[in-house]
């Protein structure tokens, strides 16, 4: 485990529920019939949480739960057969961990997910906690491999649900054997603010290298009578690089700017004259 974060000063998380016989304090039931539908819902109702709500901040990379990994835990959860009562924190970190066994290559980056389903005290429960992991994969029938499509077909239910937008970005995507040449921050603790990761914050123009990205203005009126007068804010603005991996190339947002998923056109517009100063 990376030792560029302090597991032990992280405080006690009180959430609990149980699986076999390891249980922890909280709360996340919901009683209604076993029917696929209202497995979706009650999931879903799950991850609405705020509980769990702050853990997925923390995450902002979506490394250890990017849409398919959360589409792959409903899938374990139906093929366990847990009741609807058993959806529950506890129960998502175990099969979450689980996801990311099958389809991560990074061992760093799932080993958060021990703080916050185990709190302060994690060290001395990481035995148990994997013990129930392999509980949950054996009442699955040690079935853990999840398609793509299987995924798609969970996400196509509620296709317009905030979990499904969490997709991961191409350079963090991809087999990667070994350590990444460019440091990536893991994903935070309780307590901690999400961490800066400079691939997704500032994406180099050419590949993986140290140029810096080539700005496209995003445009806003000048307080100037002038009406063609714009100026650009000082952090407003979208930066272009190529993506390294499938070709094209990539538009990464200011943090001030959000929106709703659909599709958008883009209008590259020529550079605006200056302003003049006041």
């Amino acid at each position: 485990m990376s030792d560029t974060q302090d597991f032990a000063t992280f405080p006690v998380v009180a959430t609990q529920v149980k699986l076999g016989g390891w249980s922890r304090q909280g709360g996340g039931s919901v009683s209604l019939c076993p029917r696929p539908h209202q497995e979706l819902q009650a999931f879903l109702s799950l991850l609405e949480h705020s509980f769990l709500q702050e853990f997925l901040s923390r995450d902002p990379c979506f490394q250890i739960s990017d849409k398919y990994l959360l589409a792959m835990v409903l899938v374990y959860f139906r093929r366990a057969n847990l009741k609807l009562s058993e959806y529950t924190h506890s129960n998502l970190f175990l099969a979450l961990f689980l996801a990311n066994d099958m389809e991560e290559d990074l061992e760093d980056p799932k080993c958060v997910i021990f703080l916050w389903a185990l709190g302060k005290d994690w060290r001395r429960q990481v035995a148990d906690f994997l013990h129930q992991r392999d509980k949950l994969w054996a009442r699955m029938g040690f079935r853990a491999m999840v398609s793509r499509q299987c995924c798609e077909e969970v996400m196509a239910k509620e296709p317009s649900h905030w979990a499904w937008t969490r997709e991961r970005r191409p350079h963090h995507g991809g087999a990667q054997r070994g350590c990444p040449k460019a440091r990536v921050p893991l994903p935070g603790g309780p307590g901690l603010s999400p961490p800066h990761c400079s691939l997704c914050g500032l994406l180099p123009a050419h590949g993986l290298c140290s140029h810096q990205p080539r700005p496209l203005p995003v445009l806003s009126k000048c307080p100037s009578p002038n009406p063609e007068c714009h100026c650009p804010p000082s952090q407003a603005c979208l930066s272009v690089a190529e993506d390294p991996l499938v070709g094209g190339f990539l538009i990464i947002l200011p943090p001030q700017l959000q929106l709703e998923p659909g599709t958008y056109t883009l209008h590259i517009l020529p550079k605006p004259p200056p302003c003049p100063r006041c």
